[in-house]
């Protein structure tokens, strides 16, 4: 694929994450939730649904951009851009990895996968992936940037366990709604440390495919 039609995939895969974050919120509030798919605006404490809408910005950010490009109004997408698409992508494919590998098995792939799941742990995920590590020839960033990548998850976990431990709410499911802490404190924190390492190694696994791909496009 030539360059100019792989950039130009890239910017409708970028719209397209936009659009379907967008029918995702559509589908969420317009059904009735379950104990699985949040319904309303409480799907906003859920990491599943902020990694969704950081996706969502950064996308339509980045197509900005790359429309600006395609019209000779600018030369190239502004490097902090590159980090900030890396870390959106990392987040939401942490939710993407997370409910593959542990969560689907446990509650069932239809659960996971009904009404606003299917955008949130699916369609949007697997986009922004195939199109981070395929299309974006111009996602170069410095390893030591790879760092960034476990921010959101990092930032998230913190102020979730902070709230449970200052209720002391561990296992209590309205309040240590992921059940990290359900087993206490301690595992709670070996838990969190295995999210972190899932992210970060989500994070370098983007990094080193999709400079694998550029080197090939040469």
């Amino acid at each position: 694929m030539e360059t100019n039609k792989r950039f130009k995939a890239s910017f409708v895969l970028n719209v397209l994450i936009v659009v379907l974050v967008f029918i995702g919120i559509k589908v969420m509030m317009s059904v009735n939730s379950d104990a699985l798919t949040a319904g309303s605006w409480e799907a906003f404490k859920y990491f599943t649904f902020q990694s969704n809408i950081l996706i969502g910005i950064v996308a339509g950010i980045y197509a900005y951009f790359q429309w600006q490009i395609m019209h000779k109004k600018r030369d190239k997408i502004p490097h902090v851009l590159l980090v900030f698409n890396h870390v959106a992508v990392t987040a939401v494919g942490l939710t993407f990895v997370v409910v593959v590998a542990f969560l689907a098995p446990g509650y069932g792939f239809d659960k996971m996968y009904n009404n606003a799941n299917l955008f949130y742990h699916a369609l949007v995920p697997l986009t922004a992936i195939i199109n981070f590590l395929f299309f974006e020839k111009e996602a170069k960033i410095k390893f030591k940037e790879t760092l960034f990548a476990i921010i959101p998850s990092f930032a998230y976990g913190v102020v979730y366990f902070i709230v449970v431990a200052s209720q002391n709410a561990y296992g209590d499911l309205s309040i240590d709604f992921y059940a990290f802490g359900k087993d206490g404190p301690f595992i709670g924190a070996l838990n969190f440390l295995a999210v972190m390492a899932i992210a970060y190694t989500l994070g370098l696994f983007l990094y080193f495919i999709n400079n694998l791909c550029f080197k090939k496009r040469k």
